[in-house]
């Protein structure tokens, strides 16, 4: 199960309590205005606390709640016009003002109609107060749309419009800003007293994902209800990302040296209640991973799951006088199920210390994180590889690589080509004690000091290390890493690496060991004579060695061509499986790779030198079978020449 990461009403991180509280303040304020600000970083959890205050407001015939996602209205038509029109439309729908109120109705939407032909005309100064332009601009429309557009039944329809509305709104004659905002505040107020609702509130979201413009003409219009009895504002946002779009909008303020004071205050005539959301501590962090890891496994409506949350929201509300959900908890909670979770309880003991830190406590970073694991496990079990990989061990290796990832390829690139990690092994057995200094000196070599005399200098365990290892040791972080289970030193890493390879390969287009390219250099010379001087180094190899040496010759054969020439490669591949008759059967395969009606005669023999094995042999006699058959013309001589 991959965990969603939109907002949620199931609530880990004991953010209830401050939707609750600002429940509470709007109930308290009555019929006075108030607006509130949910801030925090990204991923801190505010569009999640807007949802709990929604979902507790539900089924209040007194309060009728709005949601308004400023991003998803960006882009397609002013923020202004945008904000006033959707609370609007749902207040009207919700309650059904249409058939009830019908003349209140109408007066607000020719109160918006206005301020979107007026734009629309492009004649629209918004001013900074209050976000409505001087009713005189709209006196000129109708004699600069004669003039300036060429869509002749545009023109009469736009004319019709404004000029119908001027004539419906008489009460716009005074054209001072102050009669057109009293104009609409008091159609709006009439239109909530017809709703019969004690407040209207509007939950604001994603305003800190808009572009500058959009945020600043939003808040302009917040002010604009703000005026208007009864309502309640909620805005979540990133005050950062509020103080970037102010900065952007009044420039001229900052080139004054206000800065941060200016934006500070433009939030705080806004924002007359501001709450942050708190950071996640160890602990919280240590429980809220423990529950997304287990609610992956268990369904959120499940009983078990239900009592582990509450349990989990009781320690939270004092973290400070306990140790997190201990394994004692869980299997209290769980009791005999505790065995369907115990992998994923595992996983989380062992990586929150670190997911905890490097993520600074931001729970969208700690969700995405383990939603990766999660995705990457899937997806090595729908490739067939899913055996190969154990769900501790990949959580482990993915720390390593999102947060310290130089260090995540300089293990790559130490693994060796069985997939194992030599300076690895050493830093994890070192930490654990499995190396210790000895009793007595490892090795003893002479010395002089300054005056020459001669001493005795004992070798460390350290200095027995690898360089690499020694220097690993010198990171705190990363021995703190190390330290953690489960050990990696002595695990195959390749399955990892290729689960993890969406920016690049670590270990199929490189051969890392020195010995190993000496040898795959040797074996593709196109010298018999080279190849025989090699002849101790190819029969060392271990059948491990020998095989991943053989795959990379193999491919590099098939590389030059069709086979009608003989390939350089041959004579060293022969070589090899020579002293490694266990690659026989590799060997008749790279043969019959070759197309039969392109390879040339040099496909015909030669091969007696390294296969030997009767069965391998008769396999052999029944691909030449097959190619005196198939083959060119060429071949089909030959093999009748051989087998004459």
């Amino acid at each position: 199960m991959i965990l969603s990461d939109n907002e949620t009403k199931v609530d880990m991180l004991n953010n209830r309590a401050i939707a609750k509280t600002v429940i509470e303040l709007i109930n308290e304020c009555k019929e006075k205005p108030i607006s509130i600000g949910i801030h925090g970083d990204w991923g801190a959890g505010k569009s999640s606390v807007l949802e709990m205050v929604e979902e507790e407001f539900r089924g209040n015939e007194k309060i009728e709640c709005i949601k308004f996602n400023g991003w998803k209205h960006q882009g397609f038509e002013d923020a202004k016009i945008a904000l006033m029109s959707a609370i609007v439309s749902e207040l009207i729908e919700k309650r059904n003002l249409s058939s009830k109120c019908g003349d209140a109705v109408k007066k607000i939407w020719k109160n918006i109609n206005w301020l979107n032909v007026a734009k629309g005309a492009g004649s629209l100064a918004l001013t900074a107060t209050t976000g409505v332009p001087p009713i005189g601009l709209l006196t000129g429309i109708l004699d600069k749309l004669k003039g300036n557009f060429a869509d002749a039944d545009k023109v009469s329809s736009t004319i019709e419009n404004v000029g119908q509305y001027l004539k419906d709104s008489k009460v716009f004659e005074d054209t001072s800003t102050t009669k057109e905002f009293t104009e609409f505040q008091e159609s709006f107020s009439s239109l909530l007293e017809e709703s019969k609702i004690d407040k209207l509130v509007i939950l604001i979201d994603d305003l800190d994902r808009c572009l500058p413009e959009v945020t600043i003409q939003t808040l302009e219009a917040i002010r604009l209800f703000m005026f208007s009895n009864s309502t309640a504002f909620v805005i979540a946002a990133d005050e950062t990302m509020i103080e970037y779009a102010v900065k952007k909008h009044f420039p001229e303020a900052f080139d004054n040296n206000l800065s941060k004071e200016f934006s500070r205050r433009y939030l705080e005539k806004l924002i007359q209640v501001p709450f942050r959301l708190p950071t996640l501590g160890e602990v919280e962090s240590e429980m809220y991973i423990k529950l997304l890891l287990i609610g992956s496994k268990l369904d959120e409506k499940d009983e078990l799951f239900t009592k582990l949350l509450d349990s989990s929201i009781e320690k939270m509300k004092k973290p400070w006088k306990n140790q997190g959900l201990t394994i004692s908890d869980l299997h209290g909670i769980l009791a005999d199920r505790y065995g369907e979770v115990g992998n994923e309880i595992v996983v989380a003991n062992q990586i929150y210390p670190i997911l905890a830190k490097d993520t600074s406590g931001n729970p969208r970073k700690i969700k995405r994180f383990i939603n990766m694991l999660l995705l990457r496990f899937k997806i090595a079990e729908a490739r067939g590889f899913g055996d190969e990989i154990e769900l501790p061990a990949l959580a482990k290796i993915m720390l390593i690589e999102n947060f310290m990832s130089e260090i995540y390829e300089q293990i790559a690139l130490e693994t060796s080509e069985n997939g194992r990690c030599k300076p690895l092994d050493e830093l994890e057995r070192y930490l654990r004690g499995g190396i210790k200094e000895p009793e007595e000196p490892i090795k003893d070599t002479e010395s002089k000091d300054a005056k020459g005399t001669k001493s005795l200098k004992k070798i460390k365990v350290k200095d027995t290390l690898s360089e690499r290892c020694n220097e690993w040791l010198t990171n705190e972080a990363l021995c703190n890493w190390a330290k953690s289970e489960p050990e990696l030193g002595n695990l195959d890493l390749r399955p990892y690496y290729f689960a993890s390879k969406e920016k690049r390969d670590y270990f199929f287009n490189q051969v890392k060991s020195e010995k190993l390219r000496f040898v795959i250099d040797g074996l593709m010379s196109s010298s018999v004579y080279y190849i025989a001087s090699i002849n101790d180094k190819i029969e060392s190899l271990s059948f491990e060695e020998a095989k991943y040496v053989f795959d990379i010759v193999s491919q590099k054969i098939l590389g030059q061509g069709d086979g009608a020439r003989k390939p350089n490669g041959i004579d060293g591949i022969i070589t090899l499986v020579k002293f490694h008759r266990e690659l026989q059967s590799e060997l008749l395969g790279l043969i019959a790779s070759f197309k039969k009606d392109r390879v040339g005669v040099w496909i015909c023999s030669g091969w007696d030198k390294c296969i030997v094995d009767i069965n391998q042999k008769r396999k052999l006699e029944e691909y030449y079978t097959l190619l005196s058959k198939e083959g060119n013309v060429l071949v089909k001589a030959a093999l009748k020449t051989i087998q004459k």
